[in-house]
């Protein structure tokens, strides 16, 4: 049998470091993972401040000590909001947050999860601030005292506790149910390494040891070579010894009709049993691996009145790939039948060797079966066919990634038994809007909500014009590709600089449609940022069949877009003669004058900073610093610092009702508009519900004397029934 690959394990699993940033960057796109922006409070060497950080893609790394892992969070356009020793806002800000931990297994339930558990023992974190955001910051640090160190260290901290009292941990795995018991095809038990290659090629990957019974072994720092062949992202890997003793000697034996304790492990006949058929003897039968198919041989024994028999025989298994559902086919046998007859039989029967022929073929015909169906049942049936028996599956029990929710084979070599494939994601980038449109003149096209302008309008997101190319419009930039439009994805689109705003006339190619045979099909694509802030694709050319006419293609991913949203806190300056009242209902209430004060803050979401705020109350725009607006109750005085407002009614009993609006123009220049109701009323009433006279209850106090009277008897009751139970 050749050697085990899989380090003593049931199965391992290989995930590429290229696939694992793949499934982070879908589910970071998605909205999952972690958020796109975060907000530290700073406070350090008599500095206190909020640190505002918007979050590009994130990056993982295996280059790290075994099982560590690398995680590159890159921020743009930031702010340092300084509250003291002086009110400054510092913008936009630029770096890079590194964070190292080790990837660990956890249990929770029944499920066994891949993670990086930031709760347990803190992570590795730095952060490094760019070269613009050093000349940014370098004046207020020095006015206090501080160097750039210190405040990445700052930072760092601050990150560190956001990762544990935010975060908790990011799973590199679903929950993937474990259990004991005997089914081979579920998993027990599973462990985590990660290989960190130093060739040139640089293959790192992470490694899952699986486990599917107690009594399996395997050592994960045994797991050193990625296997994943060139052009694949994973692998799962079947050990040879897991196939044939798990998965085929207990079917193997039950189909004899025999127990599993005559066959040695992985799966060898150790004493004579009766041949299927009831004729004969079986001697020996064992299968193993050889090449990429398995072997089986056997030797059966009969013997009669004169004569007697030996046959040997042996036949193969091959697993095969075909339109991505494994086959399983066995060999024609060959059999090599000795019989010893002695003279006198011989004139009485010529045919006897013919006859005990059929008896062996009987015998191989009833072992091939019994192994066809071990190795059917036992892989494609339990263990494949519940995730890849088609072109397009998954296997649910074992670690496929963050967002591995199946597999698409692409090969398989049994030898030992590899699943090359690649992975089906169970999460995915929604589609916000998707369309085309073909026109001989200028036209635009919203890619937000996919509507379509008949002339060429600056407000949209790409807007045509002949002569003048596709032209992005707003703040909507665009970056051209070499990839197809069918094979772009929103992850690489977010990788793209996405800073331009024209494609040349001259650069949209005369084509004919796709579909055309013999003829190829050209187009431009490029990826886009659209006004709204979300990822898309887009395909062009001109239609050599309708005289030139633009034809235009787009995706657009509902990918986490800026907003801007308003925090509100009220509280009572002061508050009149409270007066107590029984209203209709039966309710008791107790109401007095009050002045309301409220706090508002405007909390941007994935806007670009530095961001310039202004607000509206009552209809009133307010200028920086202290005031009052007229509203329909009264005058309001307010207090106004950038993003945050105070306002308070001037008069005890005064109500506030009225509209508060902020708006926002970010770093890109695209504004951003929120408003909330103010409902205050200047009379605070706090109510609770009258008691029904027939729900109202008596409570009668007990004395002590009589309680004790009651009390004593009972115990002494008890304790006389107790012995009397001991003495019988």
């Amino acid at each position: 049998m050749a050697l085990d690959r899989t380090s003593g394990y049931d199965m391992l699993v290989q995930v590429s470091e290229t696939e694992v940033n793949d499934q982070l960057e879908t589910l970071f796109l998605a909205g999952g993972l972690i958020p796109p922006s975060m907000t530290l409070p700073v406070t350090a060497g008599g500095v206190t401040g909020t640190a505002t950080l918007l979050f590009g893609t994130p990056v993982a790394d295996l280059d790290r000590p075994r099982p560590q892992m690398g995680l590159t969070l890159p921020f743009m356009n930031s702010q340092f909001d300084v509250t003291a020793p002086l009110p400054l806002t510092i913008a936009p800000l630029g770096g890079t947050i590194v964070i190292v931990d080790a990837i660990q297994v956890i249990v929770q339930g029944s499920n066994q999860i891949v993670t990086l558990d930031f709760t347990s023992g803190a992570p590795a974190v730095s952060v490094t601030f760019d070269p613009a955001s050093v000349a940014l910051l370098q004046p207020a640090l020095t006015a206090a005292g501080l160097s750039v160190a210190q405040v990445q260290n700052m930072v760092a901290a601050t990150v560190v506790t956001q990762l544990q009292t935010a975060i908790g941990r990011l799973d590199l795995t679903p929950p993937i149910p474990v259990v004991d018991d005997t089914d081979p095809t579920t998993v027990f038990d599973i462990d985590v390494t990660t290989i960190n290659d130093t060739s040139t090629a640089d293959r790192d990957c992470i490694v899952f040891g699986v486990r599917m019974a107690s009594d399996s072994g395997g050592n994960i720092n045994l797991a050193t070579t990625n296997f994943i062949p060139a052009g694949s992202q994973s692998l799962v890997m079947m050990s040879n010894f897991w196939l044939l003793a798990r998965v085929m000697r207990p079917r193997v034996a039950a189909a004899l009709g025999r127990p599993a304790t005559d066959f040695d492990t992985p799966l060898r006949l150790n004493h004579n049993v009766p041949a299927p058929g009831g004729e004969g003897t079986l001697t020996q039968l064992e299968a193993r691996v050889e090449g990429n198919r398995i072997r089986v041989d056997g030797r059966a024994t009969a013997s009669g009145t004169g004569w007697s028999a030996v046959s040997n025989f042996h036949f193969f298994i091959d697993l095969a790939l075909a339109d991505g559902t494994v086959t399983v086919t066995a060999s024609e046998p060959v059999v090599d039948t000795d019989v010893d007859i002695e003279w006198w039989v011989w004139l009485l029967s010529l045919g006897l060797g013919g006859l005990f022929g059929g008896i062996i073929g009987v015998i191989v015909a009833a072992i091939v079966l019994a192994i066809v169906q071990a190795v059917s049942e036992g892989i494609v049936d339990n263990l494949i066919a519940g995730g890849i028996g088609g072109a397009l599956g998954g296997i649910p029990a074992i670690p496929l990634g963050p967002i591995g929710g199946g597999m698409s084979l692409d090969a398989i070599v049994l030898d030992d038994l590899e699943l090359r494939c690649a992975i089906t994601r169970s999460v995915a980038v929604p589609v916000k809007s998707q369309g085309s449109h073909v026109a001989l003149l200028g036209f635009s096209i919203d890619l937000d909500a996919g509507n379509i302008s008949a002339a060429a309008n600056a407000a949209t997101d790409l807007s045509w014009a002949l002569g003048g190319g596709l032209r992005a419009a707003g703040p909507a930039r665009l970056s051209i590709t070499g990839r197809s439009f069918g094979s772009l994805t929103p992850v690489q689109v977010s990788r793209m600089p996405l800073a331009g705003m024209l494609v040349p006339e001259a650069s949209i190619p005369l084509s004919l449609p796709p579909g055309w045979p013999f003829l190829g099909h050209d187009a431009v694509v490029f990826g886009m940022r659209t006004s709204a802030g979300r990822l898309a694709k887009v395909e062009a050319y001109r239609d050599a069949l309708t005289a030139g006419a633009l034809r235009v293609a787009w995706v657009t991913w509902d990918t986490p877009t800026p907003r801007l949203d308003i925090t509100a806190r009220w509280s009572v300056l002061d508050r009149g003669e409270i007066n107590e009242l029984i209203t209709a209902d039966c309710s008791y209430c107790r109401e007095a004058p009050v002045r309301w004060c409220g706090y508002f803050e405007a909390v941007p979401r994935l806007m670009p900073f530095p961001i310039d705020y202004q607000w509206c109350l009552c209809g009133t725009v307010l200028e920086e610093g202290e005031g009052d607006v007229a509203s329909g109750a009264g005058h309001l005085s307010y207090k106004l610092s950038g993003r945050r407002l105070m306002v308070q009614a001037q008069e005890l009993g005064q109500d506030i009702l009225c509209e508060l609006c902020v708006s926002a123009i970010d770093g890109r220049g695209q504004e951003q508009f929120t408003c909330i109701r103010l409902q205050q009323p200047g009379i605070q009433r706090c109510c609770r519900k009258c008691v029904p006279a027939d729900r109202r209850y008596e409570i009668a106090l007990v004395p002590t004397k009589s309680a004790i009277k009651s009390w004593r008897p009972l115990l002494v009751a008890m304790r006389e029934q107790e012995s009397k139970q001991v003495i019988e």
